[in-house]
């Protein structure tokens, strides 16, 4: 059985230590890296104002060149508040350690995170 968890409660979930946690465990933390940290990133990055294809753009960096080549881009995203944001989601993945298949699965992550905003702009807009 799934838990769902409200808005409020997901507003306080560690996103960067969710997923340094995910990238490192499979099962439950892995779980909860694309669910419930999804969401929560979903959240904070609307409320920074960053949107679906800057998260795109930097998923495809991330597996075409990694961990390092990310942190090295001086403006991931456009915004200080986004770039905070952004930033401190690439500093949590690397903490993981260089990996290729870690890697992989946080690109795979930051895709999920902008296709769910995406949806949601959309969804937004058929109730507009």
């Amino acid at each position: 059985m799934t838990t769902v968890r409200p808005d409020a409660e997901l507003a306080d979930l560690d996103v960067p230590a969710a997923i340094t946690r995910g990238l490192l465990l499979d099962g439950g933390p892995r779980q909860a890296l694309f669910t419930e940290a999804a969401i929560a990133a979903v959240h904070r990055a609307e409320a920074a104002g960053v949107g679906p294809y800057p998260l795109g753009f930097l998923a495809r960096h991330v597996r075409a060149g990694g961990f390092a080549a990310a942190l090295a881009l001086p403006e991931p995203v456009i915004g200080l508040t986004g770039r905070a944001l952004v930033r401190d989601w690439l500093q949590a993945a690397a903490a993981s350690g260089a990996d290729v298949a870690r890697e992989h699965l946080f690109a795979r992550w930051l895709a999920e995170v902008s296709a769910l905003i995406a949806i949601r702009r959309d969804m937004r807009e058929l109730d507009d």
